[in-house]
């Protein structure tokens, strides 16, 4: 990648309101019609580079075109960067992407920085072969070209939208044309920008009405990202922060707010300014139709907004790699905590067939009815969950299944806890024989070395408890686990004894005790 670049100044001049139309007129158009410095990326240097990119590391780098522009009909590029780079691999996802806003030109700098540095360094930095070979991280660098062309050949340097043909004349109208993509994504999407096309936060005719928008979208639904880092530079608002979702007017903060606000605040205290002074962390309004939002509210993707500069689209050529190498550095934290949580993670599968299935995953301390049920991919029947040290409920449901709660899930400061789920289908006669019988289903792992699920039948939200034994028939363990409202239930037994010590390498044996009866199942634990 060619860092070497020096040129003119094309920052924004700021006029003063108070100064008479004509010279604020002249101003403005003074500004439209200058050049940006040219060590700024044009579409062509940004796919030579891709393509160059691509070609030398095949390993690890894929390039593709995701989707074309509605007027100029450019190609949109994701790249993506893993080990086995080919293989949809059952791995945890983070998205980077640049340019929403055409002004906004330091996201795509930064992601043209950080695919040459991670994939330049892979072998080389132990940090970054790490994060390669353990998650997919995929990059959309330039989202917008159609209204990246505006600005980088000088028609207008403050231009923020893309380029659609609002007045349908067949011509570029700088004073009407597009719609901004930050406002278009469905989600409160009337609520937020303007519905003005004038307006430079012309949210456009519907929710997902533009290509650019699509691309996000789709790509979100089939990736299923951990977390996206969405980059802007808005000349319009101050800056240095790091937005997380959510404040939502009337319902307050997010389920997960407290997960997100420490995600939030440590990728804020690890990217700094050119004076190096951390950014903030702050919360971002659920009201508006904004890429965050939308990745959080749908998909339980954490979506996160970086506001590289404040108040400055484009800085001094010489400025560029600094503030790329600053942001670059804050970024990768989110491979690192996508590698090693804490939260939850586990496979969903047909209890008959051992085939994943797509399952609604709920964690009943973060639920609320405002988000869309978050669930497994299709692939893997995989789920990822960011969460805090602490002890969960989780609860899995499926069409045509019987659903599955596992209560004290605990969750430590560091890395996942396991929770795999097999659903029974409805029809499979697991409970045919006597809808309220006690009777354990299934013990998995088993044997098991840090921790076992036992699933059981029994009465529907009655009380129930799995006593675990000793071969000599000591009692070490009581875990509480009632069948929930479909008759079925679920407890983990994390292998410790009643004084919270490990047991010993052995035969042991869960006893289910309900009202409906009792049942026991043969457990080995493998020290």
């Amino acid at each position: 990648m060619n860092r070497t670049h020096a040129g003119r100044n094309g920052t924004r001049s700021r006029v003063p309101t108070a100064l008479v139309l004509a010279v604020a007129l002249m101003a403005a158009f003074a500004c439209q019609s200058a050049a940006l410095d040219d060590r700024f990326h044009d579409m062509n240097e940004v796919r030579s580079e891709l393509k160059a990119v691509a070609a030398a590391y095949p390993e690890i780098a894929v390039l593709d075109t995701i989707g074309y522009t509605e007027v100029m009909n450019y190609p949109v590029w994701s790249l993506k960067i893993s080990d086995n780079v080919e293989t949809d691999e059952d791995e945890p996802v983070v998205l980077y992407n640049g340019l929403h806003h055409a002004e906004e030109v330091m996201g795509l700098e930064v992601c043209m920085w950080m695919i040459d540095e991670l994939t330049s360094g892979y072998g080389v930095v132990d940090s970054i072969t790490t994060w390669i070979d353990g998650t997919e991280i995929w990059f959309i660098p330039l989202l917008n070209p159609d209204g990246h062309e505006v600005v980088i050949d000088g028609t207008s340097l403050i231009w923020r939208k893309n380029k659609k043909d609002n007045n349908e004349n067949g011509e570029f109208d700088l004073g009407y044309d597009g719609v901004d993509p930050n406002n278009n994504y469905d989600w409160n999407w009337d609520q937020g920008g303007s519905e003005n096309p004038v307006n430079e936060y012309y949210r456009g005719p519907y929710a997902f009405s533009e290509v650019e928008t699509r691309i996000i979208r789709d790509l979100t639904l089939a990736e299923k990202p951990i977390f996206s880092l969405n980059f802007h530079t808005p000349m319009s608002s101050v800056g240095y922060y790091i937005y997380y979702p959510w404040y939502w007017t009337g319902f307050g903060f997010s389920p997960d707010h407290f997960v997100i606000f420490e995600v939030a605040t440590e990728l804020a205290t690890r990217t700094l300014t050119e004076d190096d002074v951390p950014f903030s962390a702050l919360y971002g309004y659920a009201n508006a139709g904004k890429a965050r939002n939308w990745q959080y509210g749908t998909v339980g993707t954490i979506g996160l907004t970086n506001e590289i500069l404040s108040q400055e689209s484009h800085p001094e050529g010489e400025r560029v790699d600094g503030i790329c190498e600053r942001q670059a550095t804050g970024s990768y934290y989110l491979l690192d905590r996508a590698l090693d949580g804490p939260g939850i993670t586990g496979h969903v599968t047909d209890a008959v067939t051992g085939e994943p299935i797509v399952a609604e995953v709920k964690v009943h301390e973060n639920w609320s009815e405002q988000l869309v049920p978050r669930t497994t991919d299709p692939t893997f029947g995989r789920y990822w969950r960011q969460l805090l040290e602490g002890t969960y409920t989780v609860e899995f449901m499926a069409e045509g299944y019987l659903g599955l709660t596992f209560a004290g899930v605990a969750v430590g400061g560091r890395g996942y806890a396991i929770v795999d789920a097999a659903l029974w289908p409805e029809s499979s006669g697991v409970i045919d024989e006597e809808a309220t019988s006690a009777k354990i289903v299934r013990v998995h792992p088993n044997p098991f070395r840090g921790s076992t699920t036992v699933t059981f039948t029994g009465q529907p939200s009655r009380p129930a408890e799995i006593e675990v034994y000793s071969g000599a028939g000591r009692l070490v363990a009581r875990l509480g686990a009632p069948a929930g409202a479909s008759g079925t239930g679920s407890v983990t037994w994390n292998g410790l004894d009643l004084a919270g010590k490990p047991v010993a390498s052995g035969i042991y044996f869960a006893r289910l005790v309900s009202e409906s009866g009792e049942d026991r199942a043969k457990l080995v634990v493998v020290r």
